[in-house]
């Protein structure tokens, strides 16, 4: 059995004593930023400066403490994390680990990872260390995922702060899993909705079979369905990813290795899906795992880099057959764009035209 280490208050390894404590692992009884304003006025109200990454999926917000945010705020936000996919925030030097806690707390009971370090005094608080990693580690293309899947109530919020980045390099990406499902064939979209695949803690289970480590609980496997309905938009959404998801339900190996491939691969190839942070000190994403993939790009050793991540444990996931899309809602957007773009080339001409007559 691996022994305890403690460095610097982060508890790497389980003892007897914490063997179990992410077994008090439980779902969320609420849905946080469901009904609020739809224009969100009170959290707006302190942004300074609203940066769209793309059009559909990542945003970056000026102006905001995210420790001394209203209830009104943290509801709105929660919804707007969930419209945007991701949501990043710049010079958050005050959100220690137990600002980190308090903040992830509004939104649900946190999530206590069954194997990775974490913080002595916040077990929620997880610390993703490269140094405590092997270099091979990483891999793009294998590596998107949606944070803790294989659990019955799979995250539904992450909140992750980087206090040491590398020179260079480490940038995270994230996928759009409403766009995924919105650019599907019909004929695809149902035979999808009928199915449901198995998460596995499975990547876990061989690291702790190479390593001898106690697990802080138990590895759970779950069945969700792999067209979810994210509860807090109403929008349906891809939900498999290459890590945690071992195979479709009730279909041949081979039928099921086709269908999670394919998702996969549209996850990690298709540029318009995708959006990607570069990092400061003291940054800080908060993303919605109920819609979306992420991965760290591989490209910064021998520099190192430092985070601590809250994950927010969700709702049992669900699909409900009514649901919108993100396409659908995107169409007003859209129209307002055009309509602002007519009216920009219209101006224009007016001012060309008593130019001209002016001469």
């Amino acid at each position: 059995m691996a022994p305890s280490v403690e460095s610097d208050a982060v508890i790497l390894f389980a003892t007897e004593k914490d063997s179990l404590i992410a077994d008090r692992n439980t779902h969320a009884t609420r849905v946080a930023g469901l009904g609020v304003d739809p224009e969100k006025k009170a959290l707006f109200a302190s942004v300074t400066k609203r940066i769209d990454y793309t059009l559909k999926i990542g945003t970056e917000l000026h102006g905001i403490r995210l420790t001394q945010l209203t209830e009104q705020q943290a509801e709105e936000l929660a919804a707007f994390v969930a419209e945007r996919g991701v949501v990043f925030f710049r010079d958050q030097d005050d959100l220690d680990g137990n600002e980190h806690v308090k903040l992830g707390r509004r939104w649900g009971p946190l999530h206590i990872h069954p194997l990775i370090p974490h913080e002595q005094e916040n077990p929620e608080v997880i610390v993703l260390d490269s140094r405590l990693n092997p270099p091979n580690r990483y891999n793009t293309n294998n590596s998107w995922h949606s944070d803790v899947s294989f659990e019955p109530a799979p995250s539904s919020f992450s909140i992750l702060k980087f206090d040491e980045i590398p020179e260079s390099g480490g940038d995270t990406v994230w996928a759009n899993g409403y766009q995924l499902y919105d650019d599907l064939s019909q004929p695809i979209k149902t035979l999808l909705e009928g199915l449901t695949a198995t998460h596995s803690s499975d990547i876990f289970r061989i690291i702790q079979a190479r390593t001898g480590r106690k697990t802080f609980g138990k590895l759970n496997d779950s069945s969700h369905p792999v067209v979810r309905t994210n509860p807090v938009t109403g929008w349906k959404s891809i939900f498999t990813n290459s890590v945690f998801t071992r195979e479709i339900d009730g279909v041949t190996s081979l039928e099921s290795k086709w269908i999670l491939d394919y998702l996969n691969d549209l996850t990690s190839k298709r540029l318009e899906y995708q959006v990607r942070f570069r990092w400061e000190k003291h940054s800080v994403a908060i993303w919605d795992n109920r819609s979306t993939f992420h991965t760290g790009v591989p490209d910064f050793r021998p520099y190192n880099r430092l985070g601590l991540r809250v994950t927010v444990s969700g709702e049992v996931p669900y699909y409900d057959p009514s649901s919108g899309t993100q396409a659908k809602a995107f169409e007003s957007t859209a129209k307002a764009i055009i309509a602002k773009q007519e009216a920009a080339e219209a101006e224009k001409s007016k001012k060309g035209l008593d130019n001209l007559q002016l001469a």
